[in-house]
């Protein structure tokens, strides 16, 4: 199913701004719930499991949480969140400008923002087609992890040059010294 049929068969294409939280989640952990907490109640979030575009891909079947686990874990938040699955189960790469950008050609009305972690709020202008994909976002939220301020107001700047999007920090949480990566790797 595509993203825009996604959002039009569970309403989300008729309300006011939509927030995406896309990842590899693999596995999904406290820290990844810890940015969906941090987030305001009133907003919907969907949930995008996908393949970084940057990584090596890993089939769903290889992925250390499966879909209907993922499914469990959103059903606990007090958020509005949904999960897109059709990432997760392509073994292609996703990168987030062409699905954002589908989704404004089709709904170009509808406020389309992302929630992320600092380590990705960081390296944004290297994501493809960063400047389309800034341009088509009205906020970005940024859950902390571990953040260095200096690094944080030069992103900033940087940012600010390329877009208009509104940058909102949604502050510190205690799960900020987990990555997927380290625990793949334990």
């Amino acid at each position: 199913m595509s993203i825009c049929n996604f959002l039009k068969e569970n309403s989300l294409d008729t309300i006011k701004e939509v927030v995406f939280f896309g990842g590899s989640f693999n596995p999904w952990h406290a820290g990844h719930s810890s940015c969906i907490n941090l987030m305001p109640n009133n907003l919907p979030i969907v949930v995008i499991p996908d393949h970084n575009p940057f990584k090596e891909l890993v089939k769903s079947s290889d992925k250390l949480t499966s879909m209907d686990s993922l499914k469990d874990k959103l059903s606990t938040f007090k958020n509005q969140t949904y999960i897109y699955s059709t990432f997760y189960e392509k073994n292609e790469k996703n990168p987030t400008s062409v699905w954002i950008q589908e989704i404004k050609d089709e709904y170009p009305g509808l406020k389309t923002s992302l929630l992320m972690g600092y380590d990705s709020f960081i390296s944004l202008e290297k994501w493809i087609n960063s400047s389309d994909l800034l341009n088509n976002l009205e906020n970005i939220y940024v859950a902390s992890r571990m953040d260095d301020s200096e690094v944080k107001i030069s992103q900033i700047q940087a940012l600010k040059k390329i877009s208009r999007v509104n940058i909102i920090f949604l502050g510190n949480h205690d799960f900020e010294h987990l990555s997927s990566t380290d625990l793949r790797e334990t």
